[in-house]
């Protein structure tokens, strides 16, 4: 019994150090930090009073599954995202199709589709484009 429970917590620490460390062959990480709800409260060009006004932008990042979600502050999109070091990539991304009248949300989606790098400080999380830009801010 002490042999079994010795091999199960050698497994566990070899399974929470590999969730910080290299996957797969394109070096990808998993970047376990970024995981989290996330709602908007800087988008680049956007007043989020005047463009939002009913619902605030919302995102919501799974790095294992490397699932994203989230409201556009009118419809719900979903895609998928990769990361590598601090870089992050957005793909597969799809969204409802309700109208709301006044929803900044074509110029939100160009920004995420800008998004190149990311910084995370605290339990705000900033995007930048490739220039190093902050183009959107969230807060966890």
């Amino acid at each position: 019994m002490k042999r079994i429970l010795a091999f199960a917590a050698i497994l566990s620490v070899m399974t929470l150090q590999s969730c910080t460390t290299q996957t797969g062959t394109d070096n990808q990480t998993l970047n376990l930090e970024i995981s989290g709800n996330y709602t908007l409260e800087f988008a680049d060009g956007i007043n989020l009073n005047e463009g939002f006004p009913t619902k605030v932008p919302t995102l919501i990042l799974e790095s294992i599954s490397k699932k994203l979600t989230g409201n556009t502050g009118c419809n719900q999109m979903f895609g998928s995202f990769t990361t590598k070091q601090n870089k992050i990539s957005f793909s597969e991304m799809g969204a409802t199709k309700m109208f709301c009248e006044g929803v900044k949300e074509n110029e939100y989606l160009a920004l995420l589709n800008q998004v190149d790098s990311y910084k995370l400080n605290n339990n705000q999380l900033t995007f930048l484009n490739k220039e190093g830009k902050q183009i959107l801010k969230y807060l966890k």
